[in-house]
């Protein structure tokens, strides 16, 4: 479906721009429908299946994604960070690495925050609890990708 500027004009401003999102939405579900099956191509035997399955799942929640009016960001609330918190590279790698790396991981604390999309996608709870692949939540790829990085710097277990 094409959607031409005179088209908008007709019918007022809001009719208008009412025209023009779900012209835009339909052209993004498109998009993702095409790239989605270009994927599939690329699965085999039993993959296909599987991965056909997934993907109708996220083609609805996209939709629903798609169809919610969320709040937008202020962007006249937004601040520059202070001058000071962000280093050049060139200053960072001057330094070098510390003597003890291993030292440094052990204080490591690390925050992992998720986006806010799954509630208006529809998703209830905790967010880090979602399954994401192999039945594998956001929370226990994080832990797994510290748990990695521990025996390579000999860290202590914490």
């Amino acid at each position: 479906m094409a959607l031409y500027v005179g088209d908008l004009r007709k019918g007022g401003a809001s009719r208008g721009m009412a025209q023009f999102q779900e012209v835009m939405v339909q052209q993004l579900e498109s998009s993702m429908d095409q790239e989605l099956e270009h994927l599939l191509h690329t699965a085999s035997g039993n993959e296909k299946e599987v991965s056909r399955k997934d993907f109708e799942g996220f083609k609805k929640l996209f939709h629903r994604f798609l169809k919610v009016n969320g709040p937008s960001v202020e962007w006249i609330k937004i601040q520059r960070p202070p001058e000071d918190s962000i280093q050049p590279y060139e200053r960072v790698a001057s330094r070098g690495l510390p003597h003890s790396v291993a030292d440094c991981l052990d204080k490591l604390v690390v925050v992992k925050l998720n986006g806010g999309l799954g509630t208006s996608m529809g998703c209830k709870g905790p967010k880090s609890l979602i399954s994401v692949r192999n039945e594998n939540t956001f929370l226990d790829l994080t832990v797994k990708q510290i748990e990695l990085r521990q025996p390579r710097q000999n860290c202590a277990k914490q």
